[in-house]
């Protein structure tokens, strides 16, 4: 039950537990979350978006960065945009950042809105994938780039998350369904996520012209 529990936190936090539990995952998933921001490959006029942006670790660096000309992120769960609005309070008050509660299933901005895409440590909730990529297609611009980065199944396992709800990918899957999204020039790239939480992936992929 208490691992029941903790799964769905980490996909869905909510409450006093979930607000702990997105500053724990801040400093856990750091190692994903800086090299997701180098793979992004930052320039001026970027137009950025991060789908579940949880604790806030990617989009602070994204905003401390000054390079992006457009910041948003999504959510899908009321008390992380309320955590996000009272973190970046500043930002969003300047116009830098704007953040909206939605799924990524449905994703709340224009055709061509994006240069980036970035996601960390959710393709594991998302109920319908190919509509999730496509949406991400639907809203970058033509050669916009979209970076996935998950834990492998072997830890997912291990972890004994992928018994409560957790969908585990390998990278050939994940890059065959970005194929199928229309995404071209998809690559994985294999990193160390260091003691105690194993190799994890980095997906990643253009738009067509």
């Amino acid at each position: 039950m208490i691992r029941a529990f903790l799964a769905k936190q980490l996909g869905y936090p909510s409450g006093i537990f979930g607000r702990l539990l997105m500053k724990l995952l801040n400093k856990g998933n750091a190692i994903m979350n800086d090299f997701t921001f180098q793979q992004l490959d930052l320039r001026s006029g970027d137009a950025v978006l991060e789908i579940g942006f949880g604790g806030g670790y990617l989009l602070e660096k994204i905003i401390a960065s000054q390079i992006p000309s457009r910041i948003a992120g999504i959510d899908p769960q009321v008390d992380v945009i309320s955590m996000g609005n009272n973190k970046f309070k500043q930002a969003i008050s300047k116009g830098s950042l704007e953040l909206q509660q939605a799924s990524g299933e449905s994703l709340p901005h224009e055709d061509n809105t994006f240069t980036k895409i970035c996601t960390v440590n959710t393709v594991y909730f998302w109920s319908n994938p190919q509509k999730v990529l496509g949406e991400c297609d639907r809203i970058l611009q033509p050669q916009g780039k979209l970076v996935i980065c998950y834990n492998s199944p072997e830890f997912l396992a291990q972890a004994k998350l992928t018994q409560h709800g957790f969908t585990a990918y390998q990278p050939q899957e994940l890059e065959s369904l970005m194929a199928d999204a229309g995404f071209i020039d998809v690559t994985t790239i294999t990193a160390d996520g260091g003691k105690g939480n194993g190799v994890f992936y980095s997906t990643s992929g253009l738009v067509k012209n």
